[in-house]
């Protein structure tokens, strides 16, 4: 099975969410700020934490993007940055080789600091100003770069973020050998396939880090609990009361009316000085209870719905016989109409009752010697008989029917109780121990709706039909539970006046206090619940985003698309750096978040916790961390820059050729920058690339010096002499001995001195290199490892005695000029025409050796 099909077939087994994640990463390259809020609103729901079977992934079959080549143009406009000050940019040019030579403390770490800042490598140190000064008002310096033919600069500061077309150059300097040797290390370049896990698992960091964020918002607000409760067993509980199911978490925080009655005795008991006292209080509470609830349930009865309706029906009855009556009235002397009615009724009684006025001796109707009692007028026979008819009809059957029915209509609604007024139900609450405002306004609205039904059925239902009162079945059962807890009490303190436990007491009044400080937290607790629950649901979905699964099937992928070829580099480079006989091996030790690292170990070793740097020597570490470096970065895709600080440091001279070899060899396919302070690489260097050939070596191999002066470092001396050829340098000499003798005549003798100090210690160097490049003609050199025989050996015959004795009697008086000497033989600086006249002299000898060495070759 192809890698590209196993990655797939392991992807359709990962959640829906992580598959999201590939393809968006196989689209896009990187993820931004929306994608990562859309995977973290996806993994959040069901369908997002299943696999999912709809995707091919058909990226994973594209091939890698073409590579880029980068060159390093220069570095300059460099100020705030540690010591540099150069005068001039440190430029590159188009050589691929550049071998940078200076003293130590001349800039060169200070340049690959920068350009590690700038390349974003992860062991850069910290640039900091120049420690002898004001601190400078910008730290800054100018990176120029090409790119595929294009050229670039920036102006970067120190704290910016790094160049990203500059993070493709490699560093290598004491810092990386030193990683390479010590600590395990992730290989720098990962093939697409392999390096998608490795994104995979930072965007599955990111998702979780995002989760995580969200979650850290979901602050708990659950208020403490107060100090004197701890120890209670609410206490034990009141932390976890947001982990309770809902149905658990409702019993939990409902506090009854029994509790809060429990609350109320406790308190009572505890204060009471007279248990036997307040026994006889609470029963008479009770009894004033009872006689509410007496009250309630006889207003209930008799303004309810039945007795409304008995009223009703009484009142229909009593005007249905009403009418009957005054129907069935015969007065045939009547004469007006209305005999029988309520108010004739009325009439005809209140006129019973005056009669009584000026007959008091005689019975109603008068009706024999008597006037009538309205009008006085005398009653006629006809009217004398009238009102003994209307006298009999009232006492008829009928009538007394009537009045009967209205008697018992009245009697029933005489019957109905009073209304109690709001100062009655204030006393009554009061002394019932029904204080709460809950019931203050049951009563006053029971009361009020009772007036409204008396009102109603008083009016005789006239102006508006009575409403009977609701079922109060309910409170008159609260209010007899009430009533039985007050005998509770009445009871308990009836034990209390024989015996109270009042240590018990107090711990359960303290317990009940706790659970009622529990309960009126309840919108915080039911809160926290939420909370918690949320919390959970996170914990979920941030284990769903753990790279462990990813670490893992990295591990294997990489194992077998990395780790082998690492190793098979790695084991290349010992090779070409000559360094097989080393027992060391490149090895995998583990995995994390879908990186895999390796470590250089000892092969073979009986302990295998020796560490590297503690059994080979420093030369061979150096090589080593150089083989690891190179076997790590030599396989990127495109073509960057390398830069080398003092790769050679502590090396052997055949380790030295060996590297010298290697770094020529990277030269031929990128640029390689070599910083230095040993004159042997530098020749060295220079050797090798002669022998990739002279055409290469004109265009690839540039050799640059830089120095420091006067606190500044880094400044390029392209012109020294040490660098230019014999005759070339002998002219350097002689410019600058103008310009002594120029500042001689115009500031003195002293000027003059300090600068022919510099030409005489010089000139004795040039005298030493003429004697390898000029007498013995460049067949041996210091600082080459080869003997140079071809082309050159024939020369060194033509070197006569006399060539001996100039070259001789010039370094003899011009040592002392290089070396220091004693007080009793002062070297004293030579006049400028005898110093001139040493100059021309060893020129004019250069002159002569090589014509010389051409005269045989023109005769022939």
């Amino acid at each position: 099975m192809a890698i590209q099909d196993e990655i797939r077939e392991w992807l359709l087994n990962q959640p829906d969410w992580l598959q999201e994640a590939t393809e968006r990463l196989l689209n896009k390259g990187e993820l931004g700020a929306d994608d990562l809020a859309a995977l973290v609103a996806l993994i959040k729901t069901p369908a997002g934490q299943k696999p999912t079977k709809h995707r091919q992934f058909d990226a994973l079959l594209k091939a890698p993007n073409a590579t880029d080549t980068l060159r390093l143009v220069r570095i300059g406009e460099i100020s705030g940055i540690e010591n540099l000050e150069p005068r001039s940019p440190l430029e590159f040019e188009s050589a691929n080789l550049t071998v940078i030579y200076g003293h130590n403390g001349s800039g060169k770490s200070s340049y690959t600091r920068i350009l590690k800042k700038v390349t974003g490598k992860p062991r850069a140190l910290e640039l900091k100003p120049n420690v002898f000064k004001a601190p400078p008002q910008e730290s800054k310096c100018q990176i120029t770069s090409l790119q595929n033919g294009v050229e670039s600069s920036s102006t970067w500061r120190v704290g910016d973020a790094p160049i990203d077309i500059l993070m493709a150059v490699d560093i290598f300097d004491s810092d990386e050998a030193s990683h390479y040797l010590t600590a395990e290390s992730a290989a720098t370049y990962i093939p697409p396939m392999v390096g998608l896990f490795e994104k995979l698992a930072s965007v599955t960091e990111q998702v979780r880090e995002l989760l995580s964020a969200e979650q850290s918002k979901l602050i708990s607000t659950l208020p403490a609990l107060p100090a004197v409760y701890q120890g209670t067993e609410t206490s034990r509980t009141y932390s976890t009361l947001g982990t309770l199911k809902a149905a658990a978490l409702d019993s939990a925080l409902l506090w009854k009316a029994e509790d809060e009655q429990r609350l109320v005795d406790l308190t009572e008991r505890l204060k009471a000085d007279d248990p036997s006292g307040l026994a006889a209080q609470k029963r008479r509470t009770k009894a004033q209870v009872q006689q509410t609830v007496n009250a309630l349930n006889q207003a209930s009865i008799l303004y309810g719905a039945n007795n409304v309706q008995t009223l009703r029906n009484l009142r229909a009855e009593a005007h249905e016989k009403r009418q009957i009556a005054i129907e069935g009235a015969q007065v045939k002397s009547a004469v007006l109409d209305g005999i029988g009615t309520p108010t004739w009724r009325a009439m005809w009684e209140a006129a019973r009752e005056y009669s009584s006025t000026p007959y008091p001796e005689k019975p109603y109707p008068v009706t024999e010697e008597a006037r009538c009692l309205l009008c006085h007028q005398e009653l006629t026979a006809e009217a004398q008989q009238r009102l003994k008819d209307f006298e009999t009809f009232v006492h008829s059957k009928l009538e007394s029917d009537a009045e009967t029915a209205e008697a018992l209509y009245s009697q029933n609604l005489a019957q109905l109780p009073a209304i109690v007024t709001a100062q009655q139900i204030q006393t009554q609450c009061e002394a019932a121990g029904l204080t709460s405002d809950d019931w203050h306004q049951f009563f006053k609205g029971f009361w009020h709706n009772a007036s409204l039904v008396q009102i109603a059925l008083r009016s005789h239902e006239q102006v508006e039909a009575a409403v009977p009162l609701s079922d109060i079945s309910a409170h008159i059962q609260v209010l007899i539970g009430y009533q039985d807890q007050l005998e509770g009490s009445a009871a308990q303190y009836d034990q209390d006046a024989v015996g109270f436990d009042r240590a018990q007491a107090s711990r359960d009044k303290l317990e009940l206090e706790a659970k009622k400080w529990v309960t009126e937290q309840a919108a915080a607790i039911r809160a926290e619940a939420t909370r918690v629950t949320k919390v959970n649901e996170y914990e979920t979905w941030k284990g769903s985003a753990g790279s462990r699964a990813i670490s893992l099937k990295a591990a294997d992928v990489t194992q077998k698309v990395v780790t082998d070829a690492y190793i098979a580099r790695f084991n290349r480079e010992l090779q070409a750096l000559g360094a097989t006989r080393i027992q060391v091996e490149l090895v995998k030790t583990r995995t994390r978040s879908a990186k895999v690292f390796h470590q250089i170990r000892l092969r073979g070793a009986r302990n295998e916790r020796e560490i590297v740097g503690s059994v080979l020597s420093e030369g061979e570490r150096r090589i080593i961390s150089l083989a690891a470096f190179l076997a790590d970065v030599c396989d990127k895709p495109g073509v960057a820059p390398f830069v080398f600080d003092d790769p050679i440091s502590s090396l052997d001279q055949d380790f030295e050729w060996s590297v010298a070899c290697r770094l020529v060899e990277l030269a031929k396919t990128r640029q390689v920058i070599v910083l230095t302070h040993r004159l042997s690489l530098y020749g060295i260097l220079e050797d090798v690339s002669r022998k990739a050939g002279d055409k290469w070596k004109d265009e690839h191999y540039r050799p640059m010096c830089i120095e420091a002066y006067s606190g500044a470092a880094g400044h390029p001396a392209d012109q020294d002499v040490w660098r230019a050829t014999t005759k070339k340098a002998n002219n350097i000499l002689l410019t600058r001995l103008d310009a002594a003798k120029k500042a001689g005549d115009s500031d003195g003798a002293a000027m003059y001195r300090a600068l022919a100090q510099g030409i005489c210690s010089e000139f004795r160097k040039l005298v030493e290199r003429s004697v390898e490049d000029d007498l013995l003609n460049k067949v041996v050199q210091r600082h080459r490892r080869s003997v140079t025989t071809e082309g050159r050996l024939g020369g060194v015959p033509s070197v006569t005695i006399d060539d001996c004795k100039l070259i001789d009697s010039l370094m003899t008086k011009y040592s002392c000029y290089e070396h220091s000497q004693s007080a009793e033989a002062p070297a004293f600086i030579p006049e400028e025409p005898e110093l001139r006249a040493d100059l021309e002299s060893l020129k004019k000898w250069r002159d002569d050796l090589t014509a010389r060495r051409a005269l045989p070759a023109a005769l022939a």
